[in-house]
């Protein structure tokens, strides 16, 4: 019994001279859509623009003074955030603790800081008020001290970090000239 359908679809098979050509592309259409693809997220192209625009704060840097020496990593967590950990150590005591967050939510970019002793250890945000390659200045009018940050881009491997505002009634600016000790 099986050989007779065989026969008769060979029969059918090699008179009919579209169905070798109907039945090769089935085929082909069928291998192609069976080839394993690698599973992506489509991404919208510079979603993430602004904050790819300061990535050259990403590495180690430090700066050494009479406070002591500080240290700000920063490292890529994902598409729209980048992480700092930034801390200052005198005589092998660390004297100051803060994380830093860069992240861009929307089309803005806020730098979240939560320093360890202060403002009940809760984060505090500081929104990007003004921006370009080189230079990069947070503001929070409302934070008590400090309530502007600013990083300049001096070169490659150096940046002034300053952090400014209002303390006991006059204008008071701390800055860090940072060099670049690792990518």
């Amino acid at each position: 019994v099986y050989s007779d359908y065989f026969i008769k679809f060979n029969f059918y098979f090699y008179m009919n001279p579209k169905l070798p050509l109907a039945v090769s592309a089935i085929v082909y259409v069928i291998a192609c859509n069976n080839t394993p693809k690698e599973k992506t997220m489509p991404v919208e192209a510079g979603l993430y623009e602004k904050l790819d625009s300061t990535s050259w704060l990403l590495g180690t840097w430090t700066d050494s003074s009479k406070m002591g020496k500080a240290t700000e990593t920063w490292h890529k967590e994902n598409d729209s955030t980048y992480t700092a950990e930034s801390f200052i150590v005198s005589q092998k005591d660390t004297i100051f603790y803060e994380q830093v967050k860069l992240e861009q939510r929307n089309n803005e970019i806020h730098c979240v800081i939560k320093t360890k002793g202060q403002n009940d250890n809760e984060a505090v945000s500081f929104k990007l008020r003004s921006g370009n390659a080189e230079t990069l200045v947070f503001e929070n009018p409302q934070h008590d001290f400090p309530t502007q940050i600013t990083y300049t881009k001096i070169g490659s491997d150096s940046l002034y970090a300053e952090i400014s505002g209002l303390s006991k009634g006059q204008e008071k600016k701390v800055g860090f000239p940072f060099k670049k000790v690792a990518q």
